[in-house]
């Protein structure tokens, strides 16, 4: 089946791509195919991109983190990917923050969850492919898929 209506993927996914020995490897690395045969559009932002920095160059994450080198490396290949979109917050993002703020009154980490939804909204974007479906289920304005 191929759908034409774009998902995000969660720095989790990216994260699993880069590590092998994960046992969520072979799956991450099956949804990112999928995206690089254009049988899905897959799409990531900054805020993706930076956690996925920070993740795989934290030895407190990850069993295998890289240098600052390798991390900026993997940053740039996604970034020049024509098959993956790419989104950006939008003018309206921090409102739609705020708004869902006082919807869910998220606390501490959740909010860069919270700020992550924002941005897939004020992109249109409604799903978002993750491992961690709980942290996302409480949203009812998308819908997290577990690859």
């Amino acid at each position: 089946m191929r759908t034409f209506d774009p998902i995000l993927l969660d720095t989790n996914i990216l994260v699993y791509v880069h590590q092998a020995l994960s046992p969520f490897h072979s799956q991450a690395r099956a949804i990112l195919e999928k995206g690089l045969k254009e049988e899905v559009v897959l799409c990531i932002c900054p805020q993706i991109l930076m956690e996925f920095f920070s993740t795989i160059t934290n030895p407190k994450r990850v069993t295998d983190p890289v240098s600052q080198e390798e991390a900026t490396t993997e940053i740039e290949k996604y970034f020049a990917s024509r098959k993956i979109l790419k989104i950006y917050p939008q003018v309206d993002t921090l409102k739609r923050t705020i708004q869902l703020l006082k919807i869910y009154q998220v606390k501490q980490m959740v909010i860069f969850d919270l700020q992550l939804v924002a941005t897939m909204l004020s992109n249109k974007i409604k799903r978002l492919y993750t491992f961690n479906r709980d942290d996302f289920s409480k949203f009812k304005e998308i819908e997290a898929l577990e690859p």
